[in-house]
């Protein structure tokens, strides 16, 4: 199988070591600097080192230097700032698509054993089957843990749920004002209501100053028709004489 990413050759605690160091190092910094600034042997350093290039926390030939990611992510554990390392290690993940795609194998199946997640790590890596690599995958496991991206939940490793996005101060709306009835809605009228709609007050009752009369106008539209002939008239007035303004009993 062809190597589909390469796979860290220490613990996630070494690993972290290493970004510390890089982070303090100068551009272009040998394996011996790095040594003497981590306490590890340079080896240990170069093994880990096509996996922090993989997830672009390093860049170089030889000689490596901290990416600004890098550095940032070395910083942060340096001074102890978890959920700043947090943040930089799951953008340091996501730079990798291959690495990435491991939490969705998490999220098909419904959760992984550590185990079982482990060996399926080492499997995609293409990576050969031995303790180091073993190692390796479970070093793997351990940063997309920390990178919040993976988490243990009854003996089983589970996509993180994404944490609701707080709403700015500046765009939230003010409570108070939106349940607080306006002056004179409800209540007393100065805005302290209780919030329960009261009942409109009845109309007063308009004053009687005598008998009415009622009284009924009738309106009647004509339409004539368009004649020259005034037999035709005659005959409509007189029509309207007989049943209108002199109708019979």
């Amino acid at each position: 199988m062809a190597t589909e990413f390469n796979l860290p050759g220490s613990s996630l605690e070494e690993i972290q070591k290493i970004l510390k160091g890089y982070s303090h190092a100068p551009e272009q910094a040998t394996l011996d600097q790095l040594s003497k600034l981590t306490g590890l042997h340079a080896t240990v350093i170069s093994r880990n080192n096509k996996f922090l290039s993989d997830i672009g926390l390093i860049a170089g030939g030889m000689k490596k230097t901290a990416t600004d990611l890098g550095k940032k992510l070395g910083r942060a554990l340096d001074h102890k700032q978890n959920a700043d390392a947090q943040g930089y290690w799951k953008e340091a993940v996501q730079t990798n698509e291959k690495v990435a795609g491991l939490v969705t194998t998490v999220r098909i199946k419904g959760g992984m054993t550590e185990s079982e997640f482990s060996a399926h790590v080492l499997y995609v890596s293409g990576q050969k089957n031995n303790a180091g690599n073993k190692t390796g995958a479970r070093c793997v496991v351990d940063v997309l843990l920390a990178a919040n991206l993976l988490q243990e939940e009854n003996g089983k490793l589970v996509v993180s749920s994404a944490p609701a996005k707080e709403t700015p101060a500046d765009l939230k709306p003010d409570t108070q004002a939106a349940t607080q009835p306006a002056a004179g809605e409800n209540g007393n009228g100065n805005g302290g209501g209780t919030g329960i709609p009261l009942p409109l007050p009845p109309l007063p009752a308009i004053p009687q100053t005598g008998t009415l009369t009622p009284q009924i106008a009738i309106n009647i539209q004509l339409h004539l028709p368009e004649t020259e002939n005034a037999e035709v008239y005659e005959k409509l007035f007189k029509a309207l004489r007989e049943h209108l303004l002199s109708p019979k009993a």
